[in-house]
């Protein structure tokens, strides 16, 4: 489903009057369209394409010495949180794309596992005394016999646990009340399950933990470059001009018609494979001050153009909190061991913090595993998950190791200790 398709279903259903059939949410119209624009940023690639580089350079530095694993689990524990690893750096991405994603468990009957819902698949339906999302309605769509359907599958909240419901839609618009069975995948789903004794949701939201400038009491989180926005299309705008003048200034020759040999049609032949190097021109050979040929190589202004560029890019460092360098020219960042400490300080700082939302969101979809496993009684054992986090992107890699090997030579640490850290 493309997402401006996802949009204008999301927008259509709810204002369609009584009877929506997705339920309303506590998100607004403007904050989707906020999502959706960013999002169009981010799969732009007619410029630099500096929103995804940027989202692919945090999530990279985010997952770099973050590691996840479960010991003493058995049966579909250890592969599921496998995968989850696997797939982490893809999530983290498209959560610092988007401003965030919902982690959802999931179990077919066969496997278990943990899918990654963006934004415009499901609608935040209600939030926790501290301000998380706690209630949710999740859309699934699926085309059979050239019919599209769509599921909505809502987590709500009751006095003693969780009610899950399940209501199918048919056509376009959705506009027809459908039957789960009428889709293989979900005829299995119950329409309607209370889980009771079910203190947390079995989702969790994974939001970027940055302010949200346009909708400061919006639960949901912002693009990692949402700030940049305008810079980033200033800078895709210098590019662009950084092309024009090499495509302007590329080296030509005009020559005079008479200069080459007429075609059949009465037109000059230029020499094969130099068509776009000569340019026939009405030129007048005959008169002294014109020539056969004359060279067109004008002087290129691509240095200011260049800096020109560099400098927005350095601002657009400076408005997502990534160190000067990352993007720009780094030859114009100053060099010495303190001030690229300073500089990687700030980089360090904005991903500490998606570190962390990211470790409290896998804490939270730990206990959710568990809990679906013990609905569904999956054996499982008594597993203890564990996330460890390392300062590699502050710290110079060689240096600190080179400190280790020192601490061995002094006796301070064993050389166990040094293979365990640095050769695992």
């Amino acid at each position: 489903m493309k997402l401006h398709e996802n949009i204008a279903r999301f927008f259509r259903s709810r204002g369609t009057s009584g009877g929506s059939f997705i339920p309303s949410g506590i998100i607004s119209r403007d904050e989707m369209l906020d999502i959706s624009k960013s999002y169009g940023i981010y799969l732009d690639s007619r410029g630099i394409n500096l929103a995804a580089s940027i989202s692919k350079e945090l999530a990279t530095l985010s997952v770099t010495e973050f590691d996840v694993s479960a010991e003493n689990g058995k049966g579909q524990i250890i592969p599921c949180i496998d995968t989850l690893k696997n797939n982490l750096k893809k999530a983290v991405e498209y959560a610092c794309a988007l401003g965030g994603i919902i982690f959802k468990p999931t179990y077919d009957g066969k496997d278990l596992g943990v899918t990654t819902v963006l934004p415009f698949d499901f609608v935040p339906l209600g939030l926790d005394a501290g301000g998380r999302i706690d209630e949710c309605a999740f859309i699934y769509r699926a085309e059979r016999g050239g019919k599209l359907y769509t599921r909505i599958e809502e987590h709500r909240r009751a006095s003693d646990g969780y009610v899950i419901t399940n209501r199918v839609f048919e056509g376009e618009n959705a506009s027809s009340p459908s039957l789960l069975s009428n889709v293989k995948e979900w005829a299995g789903l119950s329409p309607r399950v209370e889980i009771k004794g079910l203190r947390k949701p079995l989702f969790v939201y994974f939001g970027m933990p940055f302010g949200n400038p346009e909708h400061p009491l919006s639960p949901l989180g912002v693009p990692v470059f949402r700030r940049a926005e305008n810079l980033i299309h200033e800078a895709d705008k210098q590019f662009e001009r950084l092309l024009w003048e090499f495509e302007g200034g590329e080296l030509a020759i005009d020559a005079s018609d008479e200069a080459f040999r007429l075609g059949k049609d009465g037109k000059p032949v230029l020499p094969l494979g130099k068509e776009r190097l000569f340019r026939t021109n009405a030129l007048d050979a005959c008169c002294s001050s014109n020539e056969l040929f004359k060279v067109f190589a004008p002087e290129l202004r691509d240095k200011s153009l260049i800096n020109g560029l560099n400098r927005i890019i350095m601002l657009v460092e400076d408005a997502c909190g990534i160190a000067r360098g990352t993007f720009s020219d780094p030859t114009e960042i100053a060099k010495t061991a303190t001030e690229v400490r300073s500089a990687r300080q700030r980089t360090y700082t904005t991903v500490s913090a998606i570190r962390s939302a990211l470790k409290n969101a896998l804490i939270e979809l730990f206990d959710a595993l568990t809990e679906l496993c013990s609905l569904y009684s999956l054996r499982i054992g008594k597993p203890s998950f564990e996330i460890s986090v390392g300062d590699g992107v502050l710290e110079n890699t060689d240096t600190v190791r080179d400190a280790w090997r020192e601490d061995v030579k002094c006796g301070i640490i064993t050389p166990d200790e040094f293979k365990a850290r640095w050769h695992k």
